[in-house]
């Protein structure tokens, strides 16, 4: 395509260079997306039948706590079975019966949840063009030279770097064509959409080099439902890089932003039946029902439920997760050499590429050797594919062209359309999770540094620190 793009008459190269620039087109795109998101959340409120899962149990395990004044988690349950998650998730949800009348007034709910949803799209898309913007750069020289390794002000390499960023506004726009992702806000009202809110506001932090918000936003998220842990090891890779190695620095942060919040949230449990707390709050042994999984559906239900399965994906998990920290660890002493970082300053900043990547790809494994997936939790990491998908740095076979990412996302889709799953949809699930583990490689640009983009309007150039 970009080949293509050489022979379009001079004023079309002009305008697609001058739309693929930051200023105003960035902010332009994204509302105009919203505002579709806007339209479409409330034509699917109206139109499409809202579906009780979950929302009545929220409703039943509040009024328990809230009404009944019960704090032993082993008895407070709902209509789908015992309380499972940790205590924000009852202040939360406390709030939320309170606003819709006891919980009766769904519609409201659904409202509030598609408020929950377009909160969760814009954070989503300005941490993509934050990231996409982050890799379009050019790099000055002390002297004043421009890098010649990297982008420069030539014809051709203006109209790469448009490509390249039409090519992230591809992978936005992917992000809300979900119709499950869709139905789990607002035709659901699954806690995955304030728990997504909450990850995707830490997120935003992180690239806004605002950490200690992150750490607080990450361990909120966690209150409501502990799937976030997930991400734990990236945050905690992150955490150590960006202080560049002060551990007294980290372990404040996770002490103070990350653990404290914990103990402040679940004082009320912890200090009336404190093992019952840690033991239904954070259930890690949890066994989850055959029928409902969509990505196991072609093994026999013995061994879904059985232990050697279990520990199985839990050494994959593990060790997954060991070999890309070494691969992320290897590329940061490789970037240490090669790139200048700030010499004047305590802490590092590093790029918001690099941030949300390595989020991202914690996330992922976990995902990727879950013990079972339900149709919810798709909610954890859809709005995470394309931008793996679309950063893939693997070589030769596994540096997939467009068509295959696209085609990746539909297949991701039609697994968990696919309703009640089938063999047949479980395998291609797997098949699209081991494709997007196989091109997962360290990024290429770790730090962040004083940076002008290479697409600008008018030829002006945009600094960044």
């Amino acid at each position: 395509m970009s080949s293509l793009l050489l022979l379009l008459p001079k004023p079309l190269e002009d305008w697609y260079i001058r739309l693929a620039s930051s200023q105003p087109w960035d902010s332009l795109f994204i509302m105009g997306l919203v505002s579709a998101e806007v339209l479409l959340g409330l034509v699917i409120i109206d139109k499409v039948p809202y579906t009780e899962i979950d929302w009545e149990a929220y409703m039943q395990e509040v009024s328990m706590w809230w009404d009944d004044g019960i704090y032993d988690y082993r008895q407070i349950r709902g209509g789908t079975g015992p309380l499972v998650y940790p205590a924000g998730f009852l202040y939360l949800f406390a709030i939320l019966r309170w606003i819709t009348q006891q919980g009766t007034n769904i519609r409201l709910a659904q409202y509030i949840f598609l408020a929950f949803y377009l909160i969760l799209q814009t954070l989503v898309l300005l941490i993509y063009t934050k990231a996409a913007r982050s890799l379009l750069v050019t790099r000055k020289h002390p002297n004043g030279s421009n890098d010649s390794t990297t982008t420069t002000t030539t014809r051709q390499a203006q109209l790469q770097s448009a490509h390249s960023m039409w090519s992230w506004r591809i992978a936005m726009g992917l992000c809300c064509c979900s119709k499950r992702f869709h139905s789990i806000f607002m035709l659901r009202l699954f806690n995955e959409g304030p728990t997504m809110v909450l990850l995707y506001c830490c997120l935003y932090f992180l690239i806004h080099n605002h950490w200690n918000s992150a750490c607080l936003a990450f361990s909120y998220a966690v209150s409501i439902k502990m799937n976030v842990l997930l991400f734990a090891p990236g945050l905690l890779l992150l955490l150590i890089q960006q202080a560049r190695g002060n551990l007294v620095l980290v372990v404040k942060r996770l002490l103070v932003c990350c653990a404290l919040p914990q103990l402040v949230l679940g004082a009320p449990f912890l200090l009336t039946y404190p093992e019952s707390y840690l033991r239904k709050a954070f259930e890690l042994d949890r066994v989850f029902f055959f029928k409902w999984t969509v990505n196991w559906k072609f093994l026999p239900e013995d061994i879904f439920v059985s232990k050697p399965l279990a520990m199985a994906l839990l050494a994959g998990h593990l060790g997954t997760l060991a070999f890309f920290a070494v691969q992320w660890v290897q590329a940061a002493n490789n970037n240490n050499k090669t790139q200048q970082t700030p010499p004047n300053s305590s802490t590092t900043r590093l790029s918001p590429h690099y941030i949300c990547y390595t989020m991202f790809v914690a996330n992922f494994v976990g995902i990727a050797f879950a013990r079972t997936i339900h149709y919810q939790f798709y909610a954890w990491y859809f709005s995470s594919v394309p931008f793996l998908l679309w950063s893939g740095t693997g070589s030769g076979f596994f540096h997939y062209p467009m068509p295959i990412r696209i085609l990746l996302v539909v297949g991701l889709e039609y697994a968990f359309l696919t309703f009640p799953a089938t063999p047949t949809s479980s395998k291609v699930l797997q098949l699209v999770h081991l494709a997007i583990l196989l091109q997962i490689r360290p990024p290429k640009q770790m730090w962040e540094r004083q940076q002008q983009h290479a697409i600008a309007d008018g030829g002006a150039k945009e600094k960044r620190t």
